[in-house]
């Protein structure tokens, strides 16, 4: 019970403050705030339920309960760093359920979507999140691949691979 408490009372004193923080100060790259406040967050809940539980609870050692704690904070953190990312800017699919939604009981036509969506509409949004998050950057006509963008570049083609996934997005 105690590993649930810290989980979610970490992660929703990450998520007010995350909130805050981007509305407040409106910063440039909102992945970088929210990686450091989840992280500061989860390092913390890790240390304080270390430092407060006081041996084997429910019959598992410590190190167990700990470890279930921090695999929790980090698979919810992740969880959530995916969620926003898909919703900070326009993706095709999440622009074609709004306009649904908008279009209530009516509903929209193919040609509909057709009007409203196309590459540039979404591809310039990518282009400068990724500028933004520092990601990559314009040289010339090319858009290069910072240190940055080479190491998530790396994860995400590790994870394709590891997944046994086509290449796409």
């Amino acid at each position: 019970m105690s590993v649930l408490f810290f989980g979610f009372g970490a992660l929703a004193a990450a998520f007010i403050v995350q909130v805050l923080l981007v509305r407040c100060l409106q910063p440039r790259n909102h992945a970088a705030v929210i990686v450091a406040v989840f992280g500061t967050f989860s390092l913390l809940a890790l240390l304080l339920f270390v430092v407060l539980q006081r041996g084997d609870v429910d019959g598992l050692p410590l190190w167990a309960d700990t470890a279930r704690l921090a695999l929790m904070l980090g698979s919810l953190s992740l969880a959530y760093i995916a969620v926003y990312s898909a919703i900070e800017d326009d993706s095709p699919s999440m622009a074609m359920v709004k306009m649904a939604w908008q279009a209530g009981g009516r509903g929209c036509t193919e040609a509909d979507f057709r009007t409203v969506m196309n590459d540039h509409l979404f591809l310039d949004q990518r282009i400068e999140a990724m500028k933004r998050d520092g990601w990559v950057v314009q040289s010339g006509d090319a858009i290069v691949l910072t240190p940055l963008g080479r190491i998530w570049g790396t994860v995400f083609s590790r994870a394709q691979q590891l997944l046994r996934m086509d290449e796409g997005g």
